[in-house]
């Protein structure tokens, strides 16, 4: 398990002093994301995030000054974790000898894990965003766009085996269109993106297939071939 940002290095909270303190931050932000799964922000207490995390109002307001500044420590917290997740997953160095289609289908699998296990407080982030920017907040794009560039980078290294004109550009638009695809797939499924029904295995083959196909990259040999008269209602991812 990655080592959670000392909260010294998240905005929008007072210190704590000490350790024990520490551990209450982060129990109320951890109560206040799970709570996020199923309940809007705007439905969210102050009440319901200090009742699951098992501690006080005080305890809450001696660290944040109000539930927005939780919702800021929140998308810190995130941001870093992220950030130094995304910068570990696209090392050159790691992915050294190992075939572009699996290099492609593995960010895929990656971003898609990344969106189902903080679903709830990145949706309430996006609503967040569109609904009333914060100055609290660091622009809420940011993160996506560095790791689009990230990605296009790792995968234009390997521009030898793309075969679309601009490879760099290539690699760049496709992984904007994973995101944008799991953002409205898995972020927000009852929008338009539930008229096509595909389960979470589907949802990862078929992105891959587009990324491949779409930077002109052959999938490896044997992968395995979808009906294409499948029914496009009836499952939810």
């Amino acid at each position: 398990m990655k080592p959670r940002p000392s909260s010294s290095r998240i905005r929008w909270v007072r210190p704590p002093r000490q350790k024990r303190s520490e551990r209450t931050l982060h129990r109320l932000l951890d109560a206040a994301e799970r709570l996020l799964d199923r309940k809007t922000f705007d439905e969210l207490t102050v009440q319901d995030v200090v009742k699951a995390a098992k501690s006080s109002v005080g305890s809450f307001y001696a660290r944040f000054a109000d539930k927005e500044a939780l919702l800021a420590a929140l998308y810190d917290r995130h941001q870093e974790e992220a950030g130094a997740t995304v910068s570990a997953a696209v090392d050159r160095e790691r992915w050294r000898g190992t075939p572009l289609p699996e290099i492609v289908r593995e960010i895929v699998r990656f971003t898609l894990r990344l969106y189902r296990s903080h679903r709830g407080l990145l949706r309430a982030l996006v609503l967040r965003g569109h609904a009333r920017p914060d100055p609290r907040y660091r622009d809420p794009k940011q993160r996506s766009r560095t790791a689009i560039a990230e990605v296009g980078a790792l995968l234009a290294s390997r521009s030898e085996e793309i075969g679309h004109p601009d490879p760099k550009l290539a690699a760049s638009l496709g992984y904007l269109s994973v995101l944008a695809t799991a953002r409205e797939k898995l972020l927000f499924g009852d929008s338009t993106a539930s008229a096509v029904a595909v389960s979470d295995h589907e949802l990862e083959e078929e992105l891959t297939r587009a990324y491949l196909a779409y930077l002109h990259v052959k999938p490896p040999r044997g992968a395995a071939r979808k009906n294409p008269t499948r029914r496009a209602h009836g499952r939810n991812a």
